[in-house]
């Protein structure tokens, strides 16, 4: 069965009682993990946008102070940690940067881990990912760092290749879905990092060899994009996409 995975990080600002919250919906949506991120802002924000004001709920600050700020610390980074062991929904963290990776590394006991779509120092941090976690998620836009860190198809278990877009939404146009079975066909592991508005088209991923389909759960009474999606919308997304693989049996995907 497709897995499906709850991207929570939206918004959180690093507010304990927001990601516990989350946390507990997405497990009450029978999510099979949850994804966070984690950046250093220093190296992935831009240099001419580090010091722009932006509004926050700390009132109008520098975007880089603003990042700092919102980004998950030790104490709540070990707090996720804890209690995705503790009602046993498994925790993937998507770092942008090789700082970021050994913090979760120091903080989690993670088997898994994401590359995030707009990671920097790419080549080290697979390096070090595959160095230090079980398994890695790397986007399909990054493949050629892949080549020479992983061997296909020896390293075929423990790496997932995901596509994703660079809109949020996306225009429907950009999503492609074909290029799953383009990468199906070069023997790798897929998944698919959902940013479209709703749970339709994505549900007929159940169709494909797709490994997991990772679609933002936001807070109920949020629609500010549609692209997140409320505790209701996660919960029928589950349903329609196990309705779907029932429907096609076992001996179809």
């Amino acid at each position: 069965m497709t897995r499906i995975h709850a991207n929570i990080g939206v918004g959180h600002e690093n507010d304990w009682a927001v990601l516990e919250k989350r946390i507990i919906s997405a497990a009450q949506c029978n999510a099979d993990a949850v994804v966070l991120s984690k950046s250093t802002p220093h190296l992935v924000i831009p240099d001419d946008k580090k010091y722009v004001s932006i509004p926050s709920k700390w009132g109008h600050l520098p975007y880089i102070d603003v990042a700092k700020r919102s980004e998950l610390d030790e104490e709540n980074i070990s707090k996720v940690n804890s209690l995705c062991k503790q009602i046993g929904i498994p925790l993937i963290m998507s770092v942008t940067d090789s700082t970021s990776a050994e913090f979760v590394r120091e903080h989690t006991d993670i088997t898994t881990i994401k590359i995030h779509h707009m990671a920097t120092d790419l080549y080290d941090l697979i390096r070090y990912a595959k160095q230090t976690f079980q398994h890695t998620y790397v986007d399909a836009i990054h493949l050629e760092h892949i080549h020479g860190i992983f061997n296909m198809p020896a390293d075929r278990n423990i790496l997932t290749v995901y596509i994703t877009t660079d809109d949020f939404p996306p225009v429907i146009e950009d999503l492609q879905y074909g290029r799953i079975d383009e990468l199906l066909l070069k023997n790798y592991k897929v998944g698919y990092e959902g940013k479209e508005a709703g749970i339709f088209p994505v549900a007929a991923l159940a169709y494909t060899k797709v490994e997991w389909i990772e679609k933002y759960l936001g807070d109920e009474g949020d629609e500010t994009n549609p692209s997140i999606l409320t505790p209701q919308q996660f919960y029928d997304l589950f349903n329609t996409v196990h309705i779907m693989e029932q429907a096609w049996g076992s001996t179809g995907k």
